[in-house]
């Protein structure tokens, strides 16, 4: 059931969600349902608003071709680096509802046996991978705060010399906007950097896409035989 859309051409990945079916809801711990829900919330907001349901299960397949496509960093865990990776690239990916195991019958995980280890290890991953994919989402809105933090506390001390004729007792407000302002402009100019270089990441692994693509030469004879 799982491979179906990758056999009938519907799909590039296919994964498997545990709660996509009212019957097929695993039984977990609720600390544990809120955490896959709470991942869920930030990876579809990451991956331009989709809406997938289950982000972390394991269960999944891949066509051959979007298997050489993929490109991970993270050494802890793939799950939601992988949608992260093959969404920014415009990967097809599939969601089919499935009945698995909620909690391990034998054994612990080498992943989640400490929620609170499994949760900051994997948002780092997930912010790398966001950084990576979307560089000028992820630096221009950062500067685009704390350009706002610099204008509205400086649109506070103007409105108070206003009101009062004097900066007293806000005048560290005025260094502190004139601060947020530059760190504002600086990580817009880093964005713009950051998204011609993610221009050429994108160059790179098509070049390696092709090169895993090709047919290999090796044992080959120099006569071709």
């Amino acid at each position: 059931m799982l491979l179906a859309p990758l056999l009938d051409d519907d799909a590039d990945m296919v994964t498997c969600t545990r709660f996509g079916k009212p019957e097929f809801m695993p039984e977990m711990p609720g600390i544990k349902r809120w955490g896959n829900r709470m991942m869920c919330h930030l990876i579809n907001r990451i991956c331009w608003n989709s809406d997938y349901t289950d982000v972390s299960c394991g269960f999944r397949a891949y066509s051959r071709r979007t298997a050489m496509r993929l490109t991970l960093f993270g050494d802890f865990t793939y799950t939601q680096e992988t949608f992260i990776d093959l969404l920014g690239k415009g990967v097809h990916i599939v969601e089919v509802p499935l009945k698995v195991r909620g909690v391990r019958e034998h054994g612990d995980s080498r992943v989640a046996n400490n929620l609170w280890r499994y949760g900051t290890r994997s948002f780092s991953i997930i912010v790398r991978a966001a950084r990576d994919v979307r560089p000028l989402e992820f630096f221009g809105g950062i500067g685009l705060l704390l350009v706002l933090l610099g204008l509205l506390c400086g649109a506070f001390v103007f409105g108070w010399w206003l009101h009062t004729g004097g900066t007293s007792p806000f005048r560290s407000l005025v260094t502190g906007s004139a601060a947020f302002l530059v760190l504002g402009f600086l990580l817009g100019v880093l964005a713009l950097v950051a998204d011609m270089l993610g221009r050429q990441r994108v160059l790179l692994e098509r070049v390696l896409l092709e090169l895993r693509s090709a047919p290999s030469d090796r044992g080959a004879s120099p006569n071709g035989d």
